[in-house]
């Protein structure tokens, strides 16, 4: 078995796992895709029947049109990771610059909603919290 081969298939570390998954999937299907095309070409040399040969592709194509797909899932999922990532790093940087403010100006923050609405809500939780505790 090719070395790189477990590579492929393990994929990338910094995905989440459905990112993973439809890498796995995606790498699978390219796999199945070109033993699609190899039935093909050994139909075309006349190694194998013409109707296998046609299968073959059919099969060849279709499976590099999924794999496609499941590329396109995977760079749709680690977009989304990385915007959602990002916005829980600007929400824990807003609430760094509005941890002095007054409650009345949080609560109408909070009310408004948005990334600065949720550093917002978030300092209010907190200070409840440590109301309670003490």
């Amino acid at each position: 078995m090719s070395p790189i081969l477990p590579k492929l298939l393990a994929g990338r570390t910094g995905l989440s796992q459905a990112a993973q998954e439809y890498r796995r999937s995606m790498w699978l299907a390219v796999l199945l895709g070109i033993a699609g095309f190899i039935v093909g070409i050994a139909a075309i040399r006349g190694n194998v029947a013409p109707t296998f040969g046609t299968l073959g592709f059919f099969v060849g194509m279709g499976a590099l049109g999924l794999a496609a797909w499941f590329g396109l899932q995977v760079r749709a999922r680690t977009l989304a990771d990385r915007e959602r990532e990002a916005s829980g790093t600007l929400t824990v940087m807003l609430a760094a610059q509005l941890r002095d403010r007054d409650e009345a100006t949080l609560e109408s923050m909070a009310e408004r909603g948005g990334p600065a609405g949720e550093a917002a809500r978030l300092i209010l939780e907190g200070r409840r919290e440590r109301r309670r505790s003490s």
